[in-house]
C-alpha cells in the first residue's frame, strides 16, 4: 500500500520547481495506475501487482524483422522487450506472458520459430567487461558483419555499433529553412580555377564564409604586391606560396580561382573525420592543385577503393562530355536545317525538237 501511494504521489509532481506551474497527474481508475510502461494494480487484499503496459493509442510497432538493420540490433530489441514483459508482468502467468510476447512480435513480422527460440533460451547475465572504446560504422548488408568479425578476431577491445543512413531526416524534407552554403561549417569544399580545369579541395571547421575570406585575403595581398611593382619571381611574392596549394597555383601559373562561388562536396558533424574526408576527396578528384603531401596520412587500405571510385568518376565524366558533344552537334545540325533548308531541284533536260 505504501508503495502504491508513493507511486501515485510521483505522478502528481509537475514542473513546480521551474516556476511554470504546469502539473500533470495520473489518477487511479478501477484500482489501476499506469506509470511509463508499468501498470500498478491494487488487489482486494491491499497488495500491489504489476503488468507491462502500453497506451491504448500505441501502435505496438517496434523494429520490424524485415527492416534494413543488423541482426544484432533486431535480437537486442526483441530480447529487451521479452525482459521487460517478464520483469514487469507479475500478475500474468508464464503462458500469458508468452502469448503477449508472441502477439506483439508477430505484428512486427518476427517468425514464430525465432520467437520460440528466444523465449526458451537462458537469459544472459549482464556483461561487466565493456570495451572502453566504441565506434559506429554504417550498416551494409554482408560487409559490416564481416568487418565486425575481423575486428573481433584481431583481439582489439573495441565495441562496434551500427548506424543506418536511411533515416527519417534523409527520407523526408526538413520543414526548417535551409542553411545557406556559406554559413555551413565542418565542410569539405571545392574551388574551381577560372583559367584552367584545375580545382582546389579544402576543409574548414569554421563557417565556409570565414574560410573564403581567408583565401580572398591572400589573393588580395598578392594583387596589392603586384600593383606595387613586384614580379612573380620576387621573394615577396614567392613566400605567399606557403599559404596554401591554391596560392601556389595562382603564383606559378598566374591563374585566379572563383573564390566567390565555392562548392560544398561533403559535410560531417565529426570534426575528427574532416581530415580523412578531405584526403579521400583529394585522392578521387582529377586535376586537383593540392600537394601530394596532403594525402600522405591516408591509409593504404583505402587505395584500391579510392582508385576505383576515381576511375568510375572519370568514365562518367567522359561519357557525359561525349553525350553533351553529340547533343550540341545535333542541335547545330537542326538549326542549320531549319534556317537554310536544302532543296533538291531536279535538273532540266532539254530534249531535241
Amino acid at each position: 500500500m505504501a508503495h502504491f501511494q508513493h507511486l501515485q504521489s510521483l505522478t502528481l509532481v509537475g514542473d513546480i520547481d521551474n516556476g511554470t506551474g504546469d502539473i500533470t497527474a495520473e489518477v487511479e481508475v478501477n484500482g489501476q495506475l499506469p506509470f511509463l510502461d508499468l501498470l500498478v494494480i491494487r488487489q482486494e487484499d491491499g497488495s500491489v501487482k504489476t503488468d507491462w503496459y502500453a497506451k491504448p493509442i500505441s501502435s505496438g510497432r517496434i523494429l520490424n524483422y524485415f527492416s534494413f538493420h543488423s541482426t544484432d540490433q533486431k535480437l537486442a530489441v526483441v530480447n529487451n522487450f521479452i525482459d521487460r514483459v517478464r520483469s514487469l508482468s507479475t500478475i500474468r502467468t508464464r503462458e500469458q506472458q508468452d502469448q503477449l510476447i508472441h502477439q506483439h512480435l508477430h505484428k512486427n513480422d518476427y517468425p514464430h520459430t525465432l520467437i520460440n527460440r528466444l523465449l526458451h533460451q537462458p537469459r544472459r547475465s549482464e556483461n561487466t567487461d565493456k570495451p572502453a572504446v566504441y565506434r559506429s560504422i554504417p550498416y551494409i548488408h554482408g560487409l559490416t558483419p564481416a568487418i565486425k568479425k575481423i575486428i573481433s578476431n584481431s583481439g582489439l577491445v573495441m565495441g562496434i555499433s551500427h548506424s543506418n543512413k536511411n533515416t527519417v531526416g534523409n527520407l523526408y524534407r526538413s520543414a526548417k529553412d535551409p542553411i545557406p552554403a556559406l554559413n555551413k561549417n565542418n565542410a569539405i569544399y571545392r574551388i574551381d580555377c577560372r583559367d584552367c580545369p584545375s580545382t582546389y579541395i579544402g576543409m574548414t571547421t569554421n563557417k565556409l564564409r570565414t574560410r573564403m575570406y581567408g583565401h580572398q585575403t591572400h589573393v588580395n595581398t598578392l594583387e596589392a604586391r603586384l600593383a606595387e611593382g613586384y614580379q612573380y619571381t620576387d621573394p615577396e611574392i614567392q613566400q605567399l606560396q606557403e599559404k596554401s596549394a591554391l596560392m601556389d597555383h595562382c603564383i606559378n601559373h598566374q591563374h585566379r580561382f572563383n573564390i566567390q562561388q565555392p562548392t560544398i562536396v561533403d559535410i560531417t558533424y565529426k570534426s575528427q573525420a574532416l581530415q580523412v574526408l578531405e584526403m579521400c576527396h583529394i585522392a578521387t578528384t582529377y586535376n586537383t592543385v593540392n600537394h601530394r603531401t596532403d594525402t600522405d596520412n591516408l591509409s593504404c587500405a583505402y587505395a584500391n577503393l579510392l582508385s576505383t571510385i576515381k576511375n568510375r568518376r572519370e568514365e562518367r565524366n567522359a561519357s557525359s562530355t561525349t553525350n553533351r558533344y553529340r547533343q550540341n552537334t545535333n542541335d547545330l545540325t537542326t538549326q542549320l536545317t531549319q534556317t537554310n533548308p536544302i532543296t533538291l531541284t531536279p535538273p532540266t533536260i532539254n530534249t531535241p525538237q
